[in-house]
């Protein structure tokens, strides 16, 4: 848990503490570019535009929500994005970019504002990648839905490597640390008796 900063601490302190969310979806993003791709989208919950970080978050009140999907097992639970009421040409866009959507870093924070309604922290809430689009009509409404999956999956996905030898080589040429053990593996395990300790 990190520590709070003293104007952060002002804020939660005053009698009424304004909230709002930030979502960054960093479309374009590359591991080798910056941080903040030319083609990121930034959003808030409020009516008004909010800066944090150098990144310009635009007022999207009521432009569309977002849900935990319990379909997720764990601890990382996936979100769903909903837009209702598109135009066609939103449509149109959306369908177009579906394969951008999948794999696009996401990050949902959760921003404090002080008195002035300015930012004065925001932690991160929820990190993953986008993963499905949808599309929804119901007469003369749409309804674009997004889902987005947890980053925390990764931590159950496991990884290829085992305890080998031949791992080991194949990252480390040279470290001999695991090469006794499938020679060990199975043998038993003596431990003396505690009078052995008395002598």
């Amino acid at each position: 848990m990190r520590p709070l900063s003293v104007p952060t601490i002002a804020a939660l302190s005053a009698r009424s503490v304004p909230v709002v969310q930030l979502l960054l979806l960093n479309f374009g993003w590359t591991k080798d570019g910056p941080p903040i791709s030319a083609g990121a989208i930034a959003l808030n919950s409020s009516t008004w535009d909010l800066v944090w970080a150098g990144v310009t978050y635009k007022g999207a009140y009521g432009l569309g929500t977002i849900n935990v999907n319990d379909d997720s097992p764990g601890e990382g639970k996936d979100l769903q994005f909903e837009m209702s009421g598109v135009a066609a040409d939103a449509i149109a866009l959306a369908l177009d970019g579906a394969d951008q959507w999948q794999g696009t870093p996401i990050v949902l924070r959760t921003a404090v504002l002080d008195a002035n309604y300015q930012i004065v922290d925001a932690p991160i809430e929820w990190t993953g990648t986008g993963d499905t689009m949808a599309l929804q009509e119901d007469g003369d409404r749409s309804t674009i839905q997004a889902t987005a999956e947890s980053s925390a999956v990764d931590l159950l996905r496991g990884t290829p490597l085992t305890y080998s030898d031949a791992d080991q080589q194949s990252l480390h040429p040279g470290d001999l640390a695991f090469q006794y053990v499938a020679s060990q593996t199975g043998q038993p395990v003596v431990w003396p008796s505690k009078e052995f300790f008395y002598k």
